[in-house]
C-alpha cells in the first residue's frame, strides 16, 4: 500500500507538471525590417597576374531586407526560434588599386538561423528582456560581376562563394501590446566565413583568384509578433 501510495503521488506530479508545461506552450510569428551591418573583411586576391600595390581588395556593402520567423515557447523562459529573411543582395565595390573601378560585384545570401532563447523577468510592465545562442548557415547565391568587373579582372568573370556554418547570438527586447500581438527589437551577431573564387576567361585562357571573406555581420532587426 505504501509502495501504491508513493506511485499515485509521483504519478500526479508528473501529469502536474506535464499539464503545466502543455499550458505554457505557445507559438509566435513575427515580421518586420532588418538592417545587415556586413563588416566584411578579406585579403588581398591571389592567384592570376601579378598586381601592384596596394592589391586588390574588396569591401561587401550592408543591406537592408526584410525578416521573419517562427519562435515556440516551451516554458514562460525557454524557447526556439527559427529566424529567417528574404534574401538582401550586397553590393561589393573593389578597394586598393581596384578602387576606381566602383562596384566590382553583387552577391545574395541566405541565413536562416536557429536559436535557444532564454527570456528574463519584467524589467519595466509589458517589456522583458531575452538572449539566444545558435547556429548560423548563409547560403550564397546569384554572385554576379559588373562590366566594371570584368574590365578589371580582364575579362568575363564568372563569381562563387561557399556556403558557411557558424556560431550566432543575439539579444532583444519584447513589448506586448496584448495578449497575442508585440513588439520585438533584437541585435543578432554571426560567425560567417567563405572562401570566394573569381574565374576570369581571358584569351590566353581561365584565370583564378580567390580569397576568404570573413563577413561577422551585426544584424539589427524590428518586428512585429503575433502569439496563438
Amino acid at each position: 500500500m505504501k509502495n501504491q501510495s508513493v506511485f499515485q503521488l509521483a504519478l500526479g506530479l508528473a501529469l502536474s507538471l506535464a499539464a503545466g508545461l502543455a499550458a505554457a506552450q505557445t507559438h509566435s510569428v513575427y515580421l518586420g525590417g532588418a538592417r545587415i551591418d556586413v563588416r566584411a573583411k578579406a585579403p588581398a586576391l591571389e592567384g592570376g597576374p601579378a598586381v601592384p600595390a596596394p592589391g586588390g581588395l574588396l569591401e561587401v556593402g550592408d543591406a537592408t531586407t526584410t525578416g521573419f520567423g517562427y519562435v515556440y515557447h516551451a516554458t514562460p523562459q525557454w524557447a526556439v526560434e527559427v529566424a529567417l529573411g528574404i534574401p538582401p543582395r550586397h553590393k561589393v565595390y573593389g578597394e586598393g588599386f581596384l578602387k576606381p573601378f566602383g562596384q566590382i560585384s553583387s552577391v545574395k545570401q541566405l541565413p536562416p538561423t536557429v536559436f535557444v532563447n532564454y527570456h528574463f523577468n519584467e524589467i519595466l510592465p509589458k517589456l522583458t528582456p531575452m538572449v539566444g545562442l545558435g547556429l548560423n548557415y548563409t547560403k550564397f547565391s546569384s554572385a554576379r560581376s559588373t562590366a566594371s568587373g570584368d574590365a578589371a579582372s580582364g575579362g568575363s568573370t564568372k563569381i562563387t562563394l561557399d556556403d558557411s556554418w557558424g556560431l550566432a547570438a543575439h539579444a532583444g527586447l519584447n513589448y506586448q501590446i496584448d495578449k497575442n500581438w508585440s513588439l520585438v527589437s533584437t541585435v543578432a551577431m554571426a560567425k560567417v566565413k567563405s572562401d570566394m573564387k573569381a574565374v576570369t576567361s581571358t584569351r590566353e585562357g581561365n584565370v583564378t583568384r580567390t580569397t576568404t571573406i570573413d563577413f561577422r555581420p551585426i544584424v539589427y532587426t524590428l518586428s512585429l509578433g503575433y502569439t496563438f
